[in-house]
């Protein structure tokens, strides 16, 4: 299946959130995982629930109040950002897909690598073959930020590249797709 194929035979599901499997999908670090993600939906609905999210939970230490303050200011910078061009549709180094006037959220193609590429949220991995991950060196209010940004939708949105030797398959709406050559 080329990606013309590909785009048009997800093109044709319901516009909706829907939910996605990727089997077999290997990362750069050598892991190999399935994974469970919802697919053509809106990361700026994911910023808004993030916002509502973190503005509720209550912090203890100056440094957690400090990691809370920037993620909320940069949960609101993309916002404003995007609010006049949403994310699925920004210029940018990716070239999107529209079925008619609606653009197809969740699958764009890199411009520099022509590789097509899949994002949504994933709800669900299971790790079949562990990767090998550097060690890294994070600084305390990093870590107090990565802990807090766990807490929000927009830390489980997700993006894959697709091709044949990333995934294996791909499931949604009863079929099974192959990843495009």
């Amino acid at each position: 299946m080329d990606q013309f194929q590909f785009v048009a035979t997800i093109a044709s599901l319901r516009p909706n959130a829907t939910f996605l499997t990727l089997d077999g999908y290997r990362n750069e670090y050598g892991e190999i995982a399935n994974y469970n993600i919802v697919f053509n939906m809106s990361y700026h609905n994911a910023l808004v629930r993030s916002i509502e999210t973190l503005s509720a939970v209550d912090v203890s230490t100056d440094l957690e109040k400090q990691a809370k303050d920037e993620l909320l200011e940069s949960f609101n910078n993309s916002l404003v950002n995007n609010k006049d061009e949403p994310i699925e549709t920004r210029a940018d180094a990716y070239t999107h897909f529209y079925d008619g006037d609606r653009v197809i959220k969740g699958l764009k193609i890199h411009v520099a690598t022509g590789a097509l590429h899949l994002y949504g949220l994933v709800t669900h991995k299971r790790v079949l073959v562990p990767g090998v991950y550097p060690h890294k060196n994070q600084r305390p209010l990093t870590i107090a930020k990565n802990k807090l940004r766990s807490l929000c939708s927009v830390s489980k949105f997700r993006q894959f590249i697709l091709t044949a030797d990333r995934v294996e398959r791909i499931q949604v709406e009863k079929l099974s797709l192959l990843p495009p050559s």
